[in-house]
C-alpha cells in the first residue's frame, strides 16, 4: 500500500525536436533579465553551433547572458563557488545550465549559494538548510542523472574528498528544453553509463521493505524492461530519434520520483558507488555497474521474493518452477550481463579501480540512525559495506 506522500513536480517540460530553440521565449515569460548560461566548454558546444543558437535567442528577446565554463564530471566545488561569486557580482536571476547532470548540478548549487549569505558547502554539510534559490533552467544534452527535474544537487569536494548532496524541492530546475537530437552524437561509453545511471535511479526506489506489489512496482518494472530492450538497441544505432527520445524521458521519471512515490527508498549502491567517484573520479554510471551486482548478491536472501519478481518481470526470468532464491539469483547473473552488454564494468578489475584503500572510502559514507547504517531494503552497517565492495573486486 502506498505510504502518504507530498509531491510537487514544478518543472515545465518543453519536449521535441528544436525545443532548445524556444529558451528566449520561455525565459522572457518568467521575466528573466539576466542569465549565466552554465556548461562544461565541450567541442560539441561549438561545432554543432548550440552555444550560439541559445545565446542569439536569448539575446532576441532582450535577455542579457554571462558565460561559466569548465564543469567536470563529478562536478566541483571550487568552480560553484566561482559561479556563486559572479552571479552575484552580476546581478544575475537566472541560472541555465547546457549539459548533462554535472552542469545541471553544478547551476543548481550556484544558484543555491547566489542567494545565501553562508558558504554554499554547509548545505550539503547539513550545517545549514537552504530556504531560497535562483531559478534555473536546463538544456538537456546528455540523459542520465534526471537533475533536469530532480530534487537534488550533488557536488564533489576535492580538498576533503567527499561528494555530497543537498536534497530539497528548491533546486528542482523551473523549466527543462529537451530535444532528443542533441544527444545523438553522444559516445557509446556516456549513453550507456547514462542508461546505467537511469536503471540504478530506478532500482534504488524498487527494491523497497515493502512486500505488497501496486501501481508503483508496476510502473518501475515497465521502465526497467524498457531500458533493458531499447538501451544495447540504442548503441548499436547511436542516432536512433525514437531510441533517443524514449531514453530521454526515462531519465527524466526515473529520477524525479514519479515512481519512488510513497515507499521508503533504499539508496546504498549510489552512497556506496560515490565514493569510487570521490576518490577516484570513476564515472558515475561506471561505479553503479560495478556496485549494484555486488549489493544484489549480499542482500537478496533477505528479501527473495521482491528480487525474484524483479528478475521474472524484468528479465523474463522463470518463476513457476524455481524456488524464489534460484529465480533471484539468475536475475542478478542478468542485471550484470546487461551491464556487460553494454560495455560496462561490474567489478573493480574491469574498471582499472584499486582495491587499497576500501576504509577510506568506508569512512567517509555518512552512516546514520541510531544503527549507524545506510540503505532501506536492508539497513547496511559498515562491516556490511566493507563485504560489498569486496564482493565487486
Amino acid at each position: 500500500m502506498l505510504q502518504d506522500f507530498n509531491i510537487c513536480i514544478n518543472t515545465q517540460f518543453v519536449f521535441g525536436r528544436d525545443a532548445h530553440k524556444q529558451v528566449g521565449v520561455e525565459l522572457k515569460k518568467r521575466g528573466v533579465k539576466k542569465v549565466l548560461i552554465h556548461h562544461d566548454d565541450g567541442k560539441f558546444l561549438y561545432d554543432t553551433g548550440l552555444l550560439e543558437c541559445v545565446k542569439n535567442s536569448l539575446e532576441k528577446e532582450g535577455i542579457c547572458t554571462l558565460e561559466l565554463g569548465g564543469v567536470l564530471p563529478n562536478p566541483r566545488l571550487s568552480l560553484v563557488r566561482e559561479g556563486i561569486e559572479l552571479a552575484r557580482n552580476e546581478g544575475v536571476d537566472f541560472v541555465l545550465a547546457i549539459g548533462g547532470g554535472s552542469v545541471i548540478d553544478s547551476a543548481k548549487s550556484i544558484a543555491l549559494g547566489a542567494v545565501s549569505t553562508v558558504d554554499v558547502w554547509e548545505f550539503f554539510t547539513g550545517e545549514s538548510m537552504p530556504e531560497n534559490s535562483l531559478p534555473t533552467g536546463v538544456i538537456l544534452t546528455c540523459p542520465a542523472t534526471g537533475s533536469e527535474s530532480s530534487a537534488v544537487t550533488v557536488v564533489n569536494n576535492t580538498e576533503l574528498g567527499m561528494k555530497l548532496l543537498v536534497s530539497n524541492p528548491i533546486v528542482r530546475p523551473a523549466i527543462a528544453f529537451m530535444n532528443p537530437e542533441l544527444t545523438c552524437s553522444l559516445p557509446k561509453f556516456l549513453t550507456a553509463c547514462g542508461i546505467t545511471d537511469m536503471f540504478s535511479h530506478v532500482c534504488e526506489r524498487y527494491f523497497a521493505p515493502d512486500d505488497e506489489i501496486g501501481v508503483i512496482d508496476r510502473m518501475c518494472e515497465g521502465i526497467l524492461k524498457t531500458l533493458v530492450d531499447i538501451g544495447p538497441k540504442l548503441l548499436d544505432d547511436l542516432s536512433n530519434y525514437s531510441y533517443r527520445a524514449e531514453i530521454m524521458w526515462i531519465g527524466t521519471i526515473a529520477h524525479n520520483n514519479t515512481v519512488g512515490i510513497g515507499r521508503v527508498q533504499d539508496w546504498a549502491t549510489h552512497e556506496i558507488g560515490n565514493e569510487l567517484s570521490a576518490l577516484y573520479d570513476t564515472p558515475h554510471g561506471a561505479t553503479l555497474s560495478i556496485i549494484m551486482g555486488a549489493w544484489m548478491r549480499y542482500t537478496y536472501k533477505k528479501k527473495p521474493e521482491r528480487f525474484a519478481r524483479y528478475a521474472h518481470e524484468v528479465f523474463g526470468v522463470p518463476w513457476d518452477e524455481k524456488s524464489a532464491l534460484e529465480t533471484a539469483y539468475e536475475g542478478i547473473l542478468k542485471t550484470e550481463e546487461f551491464f556487460r552488454s553494454m560495455g560496462m564494468p561490474v567489478s573493480f578489475h574491469e574498471f582499472n579501480v584499486p582495491t587499497d584503500k576500501i576504509e577510506e572510502m568506508l569512512d567517509r559514507i555518512a552512516f546514520n540512525g541510531e544503527d549507524q547504517s545506510i540503505g532501506g531494503l536492508i539497513r547496511l552497517t559498515r562491516e556490511d559495506c566493507r563485504n560489498i565492495y569486496r564482493l565487486a573486486f
